[in-house]
């Protein structure tokens, strides 16, 4: 799986080492996971396995979630990437940031990077967005990305949730940095 390089991100494969900073970051949160599956903070057991979990699945198809940092210090920010579902074999683009980088376009430039690696270099016909129905901020990065709103599903994750959806054909990657390397 290549690092892809945003115009302010890296996007890199996990390593066992990131389990420290998902869990400050990400995991330890409360209200960063209030719209994560489980909805509460985890401990770094499940840290452990949720990064166990990115690199399996990266080596079995080929893409995973990515760990995100900024180009400019090399902070680990959160996550971002395409993930099968368990429920069907479709493709998610699934993202989480930590709370001092929301609301800063991150999570729209490493899920437009994401969706571009999918249809360009994985060949997915289609893409899939899932959100929790108060998690307004992550619906307008859907939107904000060219996906488009299918309605309410209880097909995924045991709970009702908010499903986007772009098709490769009508993915517009517009004029942003974007950059694949091995």
């Amino acid at each position: 799986m290549p690092t892809i390089e945003t115009a302010r991100l890296r996007l890199r494969p996990f390593r066992p080492d990131d389990v420290g900073g998902f869990q400050a970051v990400i995991h330890s949160d409360a209200e960063v996971m209030r719209y994560l599956p489980g909805g509460q903070p985890r401990p770094v057991e499940k840290t452990e396995a949720v990064i166990a979990f990115f690199i399996r699945h990266q080596e079995q198809h080929g893409f995973s979630v990515w760990a995100l940092e900024t180009k400019a210090d090399g902070c680990f920010i959160g996550n971002c990437g395409l993930m099968v579902l368990a429920e069907s074999g479709e493709v998610e683009v699934a993202y989480a940031l930590g709370k001092a980088y929301w609301g800063q376009g991150y999570a729209s430039e490493a899920a437009c990077a994401s969706l571009r690696y999918g249809f360009e270099s994985a060949a997915l016909p289609y893409i899939l967005a899932l959100a929790y129905p108060p998690n307004i901020a992550s619906q307008r990065v859907m939107q904000k990305i060219g996906m488009q709103h299918v309605g309410l599903t209880n097909a995924y994750y045991n709970s009702e949730l908010v499903l986007y959806r772009v098709e490769r054909a009508a993915f517009q990657p517009g004029e942003a940095a974007y950059t694949a390397t091995a």
